[in-house]
């Protein structure tokens, strides 16, 4: 299940954090959230880009909040440390239901795109993740089609449980998807039971009475990172869901996949762990 009523907002003053920014705004606006603003002062930064009161810093900050959150329930905190522990300490001892953050920028979130900050994160947070990859300029985000990846293993019911929570609070349409990676053919599959085992098709089976008449269901082969952003771009997604807890036996891998994936996303991507819950409220 789906909670948003308070959401962490990790920024590093780059575009892409100000993007990350409008996309927790939206959210916190629809569901009357409660935002934190938070960013950390990583001990490895030079001292010309550290965090000072009344710095250059802190007026990107102040002019961020703003700009952007003008009449929604912020806060905002400055740490010093690890941007990733500080990160998920805050989350974990504040009860936070959602973390939106960007996929990299400069200064403590430089190297994002293939792990550091974000693979800690994604890893260990007891929250949903939110990440956006891409910054870009223009109106808010609206979100009319949600793209939820499966990879129909014990958690996939979850991520679908979330994600058509979500495409029923905007009023959007929800596609679900599950690629197969032996099948080499790049076209949508007609039959996949054949392709599927005894526990995935059970899971399935789960997870289409999860959507009843409200979501789609497709099959795709190929590579999963290549098949899931062509598939987005495809259905003109403006939020891909994935789960962020992976088979036993492929954990390195689906690891691997979630990177890419994110990396190669025309749209932000969630990452729903197992331990997400608590009722959506719109």
């Amino acid at each position: 299940m789906a909670s948003f009523g308070k959401i962490l907002l990790p920024v590093d003053l780059s575009m892409r954090s100000l993007e990350a920014a409008r996309q927790a705004e939206v959210l916190a606006r629809h569901f009357h959230s409660e935002v934190t603003v938070l960013h950390v002062v990583d001990s490895n930064e030079q001292e010309s880009g550290r965090f000072e009161p009344g710095g250059g810093k802190a007026h990107e900050l102040e002019a961020l909040l703003t700009r952007d959150f003008t009449g929604a329930t912020i806060s905002q905190i400055v740490r010093d440390g690890d941007p990733a522990q500080e990160i998920l300490d805050f989350a974990g001892s504040n009860d936070i239901d959602l973390i939106v953050m960007a996929s990299h920028g400069y200064g403590p979130f430089e190297s994002f795109a293939m792990g550091s900050v974000g693979a800690e994160v994604l890893r260990e947070a007891n929250c949903p993740v939110w990440i956006t990859a891409h910054a870009q300029q223009g109106l808010p985000p609206m979100f009319r089609n949600v793209l939820c990846a499966v990879d129909l293993g014990p958690s996939s019911e979850s991520v679908v449980d979330w994600a058509s929570q979500f495409a029923a609070a905007f009023r959007a349409r929800l596609v679900v998807l599950h690629v197969i990676r032996s099948f080499e053919s790049e076209g949508q599959m007609d039959s996949p039971d054949e392709w599927l085992s005894h526990l995935e098709r059970e899971e399935l089976s789960r997870v289409k009475r999860k959507l009843a008449q409200e979501g789609q269901v497709l099959f795709a082969g190929g590579d999963i990172p290549e098949v899931i952003s062509r598939q987005a771009k495809k259905l003109k997604a403006d939020l891909v869901v994935i789960g962020r807890s992976p088979k036993a036996d492929d954990v390195g891998t689906a690891r691997t996949t979630s990177f890419t994936i994110i990396r190669k996303s025309p749209c932000p991507v969630v990452s729903i762990g197992r331990s997400s819950d608590g009722p959506i409220a719109a």
